[in-house]
């Protein structure tokens, strides 16, 4: 996914982290928005589409995990990224098993944090790429199932001898384009599989 086309949520109570962070990631070409705590994340998040989420872990009110679990809730494929400057093994491992993409201690260091946001990104690319695909291949057996339901009910075969020029016009097609689409039907489903 393109830099420009990710959208990403930067909370965090620290207002120069959260400016500092604004104008690391924009600069880097991703589109930002801001919020100071976890609540009004959530209701940025409700209102906008956001592909990623920076959030702080230790803020007043809602703190990180909390935010990441609300996120989790709200939608599974934003993906969150959680810093914080109290870094522990446990709460590292708290953070990733509640569903976080990545966890960085502070301090770290900004192409630190730029590489962790372009493997994010790549994963979302992947992800839109496999459910596009998987879309086609759904279509492509719905066409496949219908070809051969129209071929194999008689009434269709009848109907299309009777009224050949109403079926062309109206789409329909020929028992013959019907034989050759079944024909390619089956070629697709007899290919063995590439590994």
């Amino acid at each position: 996914m393109a830099a420009e086309n990710l959208k990403i949520l930067i909370t965090d109570d620290d207002i120069d982290l959260r400016e500092l962070l604004t104008e690391a990631v924009g600069n880097w070409g991703y589109k930002t928005s801001v919020a100071k705590n976890g609540e009004e994340a959530l209701k940025k998040l409700r209102m906008e589409r956001f592909d990623m989420v920076i959030t702080d872990l230790m803020m007043p009110g809602m703190d990180g995990l909390a935010l990441l679990k609300k996120i989790r809730e709200l939608d599974k494929e934003i993906l969150v990224i959680i810093i914080t400057g109290y870094a522990t093994i446990e709460t590292a491992v708290k953070a990733i098993e509640e569903g976080a993409y990545d966890y960085i201690a502070k301090p770290f260091r900004l192409d630190e944090l730029m590489i962790v946001i372009k493997n994010a990104g790549e994963r979302l690319r992947l992800t839109m790429q496999n459910k596009a695909l998987l879309d086609e291949l759904r279509s492509a057996y719905g066409e496949i199932a219908l070809l051969k339901s129209a071929l194999t009910h008689p009434s269709s075969e009848k109907r299309a001898a009777e009224e050949p020029a109403a079926l062309s016009a109206k789409g329909d097609l020929s028992p013959w384009k019907q034989q050759e689409y079944l024909k390619e039907a089956d070629r697709f489903l007899k290919k063995p599989a590439k590994s």
